[in-house]
């Protein structure tokens, strides 16, 4: 007969191929989700040209978001030459993987392989997870990453944990709490905490300082950039510089689409309950107690001035297992309410598929008129998608960030400078530190407004961001 060990492997490998067979189907067939996602594909291949010629420097790592994603990405693009394909592909390979560690907490957690099951048909067909395991952005890497961390350390395998935490700390910035989480796990497990630990928890949040001295000559120029981002999305959105009802009851409604509320109920029951404290529930309840921290703080801060379901999502893992443990626990009838009521939480989060794919059609029409009409001549877009989809050369776009300080004085000399660059198109949307937005206002309002500057070519509304125009600069 079969070693236990060994039958245990065979139904993880089983369970890992479903996973990785119905998330790579998803990165093929779904679109990628939201503008941020077509920036990641963009430095994702600047760096794999510049990997390529060997001219990549470290320096080159700094930007407004941190760099393990895209430079992962990047060496992935060398063999794949296709920027949008390569960061979809680490999506869904982290993706699967953490349907895979879901499973396998879940099944430590409650001992029982249909809860277990239970628990990896829920990550499995979570159509958030699912979306954003076919996006090129940092959401589910980054929760793949510290469930990991959170599987390791239950094992007592501190150094995989580590590394795990430590990796995570390179894709989002919220990852920083696991320099206080993993040592105090460390702690109440063991009553001692490894220096080793401390060690690497601080030194790649130290070596990116580092990074961002090189870069910018302020070893908090990293964070320079992200208050310049936050001050204009406040200028931009003027409701966000306070705390108005309908933005706070959005964002909580939209932050609890992505965890599922179910679910964090689940998980606030398992902390009062004093019995079901085990070290597996306090691992993963202190993990994601420490993000809504995290959360909480940069939200009224207004460091992070909204939240999207997306960032949900990585409490939506942690606290499956935990979900599953409380089912175990629950009254029948209770258990079963419980489970259809984290389902229909499924059903609020499908519509955004669709909305997402419109939105997809939408940038790609768009793109498919600029890539055919543009010629030798050039386009101005802030417009991520547009730039990518039409898969026209990077050069042949110029944007606000780039723009020189002398050309973004006023409209006078903006419209000069995109008659000296021969730029005979822009791509329109409205989004915060725009140049375009800034000096023609009268842009982007009605399908029959032109200006005397521009003339209206197309227009694609947008169900899931901005509206997206395409004007041709008229002849000076």
């Amino acid at each position: 007969m079969p070693r236990p060990n060994a039958e245990a492997r065979s139904v993880w490998f089983i369970v890992w191929l479903v996973a990785l067979g119905v998330r790579f189907a998803a990165a093929w067939l779904l679109p990628n989700a939201e503008q941020d996602g077509y920036s990641y594909v963009e430095i994702i291949a600047a760096w794999s040209a510049k990997i390529s010629h060997g001219d990549f420097h470290i320096v080159d790592l700094f930007g407004f978001w941190l760099p393990l994603f895209q430079f992962f990405a990047a060496i992935l693009n060398l063999a794949i030459h296709d920027p949008l394909l390569s960061g979809k592909i680490v999506s869904a390979l982290a993706g699967s993987t953490t349907c895979v560690l879901v499973f396998a907490l879940t099944k430590r957690i409650t001992q029982s392989l249909p809860l277990a099951s239970m628990a990896f048909a829920l990550i499995l067909f979570n159509p958030l997870h699912l979306l954003y395991s076919a996006a090129a952005m940092t959401d589910v890497p980054f929760g793949c990453l510290a469930l990991a961390a959170i599987w390791f350390a239950m094992r007592d395998r501190w150094m995989a944990a580590t590394i795990c935490a430590g990796l995570a700390e390179l894709v989002r910035l919220e990852a920083w709490v696991f320099i206080l989480v993993l040592p105090l796990l460390q702690f109440l497990f063991h009553r001692r905490v490894s220096w080793m630990t401390m060690s690497i928890l601080l030194l790649l949040p130290l070596l990116w300082l580092g990074i961002s001295h090189a870069a910018t000559g302020d070893c908090l120029g990293y964070f320079a950039k992200r208050d310049a981002y936050q001050h204009n999305f406040l200028e931009f959105h003027s409701t966000r510089r306070g705390f108005a009802f309908a933005d706070v009851a959005q964002d909580l409604d939209y932050f609890l689409l992505g965890a599922n509320p179910i679910i964090l109920v689940a998980m606030t029951m398992s902390i009062l309950r004093a019995k079901h404290r085990s070290r597996e529930i306090i691992a993963t309840t202190l993990c994601a107690a420490a993000l809504v921290a995290f959360w909480f703080l940069a939200y009224v801060s207004k460091r992070q001035p909204v939240l999207l379901p997306r960032y949900g999502l990585v409490f939506f893992v942690l606290g499956l297992p935990v979900f599953a443990f409380m089912l175990k626990t629950f009254p029948r009838p209770v258990a079963i309410l419980a489970l259809i009521l984290s389902i229909y939480a499924f059903v609020r989060q499908s519509p955004n598929i669709p909305k997402v794919i419109a939105d997809h059609r939408a940038q790609q029409h768009i793109a498919r008129a600029l890539a055919a009409l543009i010629g030798e001549s050039r386009c101005f877009t802030d417009d991520p998608a547009v730039r990518v989809l039409s898969r026209l050369p990077a050069d042949r776009f110029l944007r606000s960030e780039t723009t020189p300080s002398s050309a973004a004085a006023d409209a006078v000399r903006f419209d000069t400078y995109l008659r000296e660059q021969h730029t005979d198109y822009l791509v329109f949307i409205r989004t915060e530190d725009s140049l375009p937005v800034k000096f023609f206002p009268d842009l982007g309002v009605d399908r029959k407004i032109d200006n005397d500057n521009f003339e209206l070519i197309a227009r694609e509304r947008s169900p899931f961001g901005p509206d997206i125009w395409l004007y041709r600069l008229r002849n000076g």
